[in-house]
């Protein structure tokens, strides 16, 4: 047996075990206030679950990462459409555009490559039978570069999220192979598996909105 392995949490003997960690991680360990936790079962379950496909990370058998996407179709993601303002700048259906939320890991194992694996594997999975063209995400100020190194876009600035604060909402085509690859990105082999590059348009959004395109013009 592998001493890290990651598996989607589909029954609800998993699923609990995941909302138990996001506990342990958000409440205890880092103080966060969340709006659905349960001091009593000590867990944080949230109306985007129940659609979401939900992954767990286990290192020697036990919880250490984990990882949750919905599309845009899924009703209780409204309130992060309107928090990114995502409009027609923005041309795909609801369900072509996935909603990356609730990464975190062991702060023992934050620094190993095995976040990096939860990310490319969730990427993979997650897009492997109806492939989303665009992603979507938000992170606090420590997070933004790891997250540019992986190949999101920076276009809107700081919003306020009603539980977390102070967030930068990012975007991630899912055709931007070249960009990948000059960034060296780990997405890049997944992107090049499921696509042709700028087959959706990605890259031409990114020089349209992306804040750095911007300000070369001069905007």
């Amino acid at each position: 047996m592998t001493r890290f392995e990651i598996r989607e949490a589909i029954d609800d003997e998993a699923r609990n075990e995941v909302y138990r960690f996001r506990y342990r991680i958000y409440v205890e360990q880092m103080g966060l206030r969340q709006k659905h936790a349960d001091h009593i079962g000590k867990q944080v379950v949230e109306p985007l679950d129940e659609a979401a496909r939900i992954y767990a990370a286990y290192f020697d058998g036990a919880i250490v990462g984990t990882i949750r996407g919905n599309r845009f179709s899924d009703l209780p993601t409204a309130y992060y459409r309107r928090l990114y303002r995502i409009d027609d700048r923005f041309p795909f259906d609801p369900h072509e555009m996935s909603l990356t939320t609730k990464l975190m890991f062991d702060p023992a194992l934050r620094c190993s490559s095995y976040p990096i694996r939860l990310i490319v594997h969730y990427a993979r999975d997650f897009n492997a039978g109806r492939p989303c063209k665009i992603d979507f995400v938000d992170c606090r100020r420590w997070l933004l570069p790891f997250f540019l190194k992986l190949g999101y876009v920076d276009y809107l600035g700081w919003v306020f999220h009603n539980e977390y604060g102070s967030v930068r909402p990012l975007f991630c085509p899912a055709d931007q192979v070249l960009r990948l690859q000059r960034l060296r990105s780990p997405l890049a082999a997944v992107a090049r598996d499921l696509c042709d590059n700028n087959m959706f348009g990605g890259e031409d959004l990114i020089r349209r909105l992306s804040l750095v395109s911007q300000a070369d013009r001069g905007g």
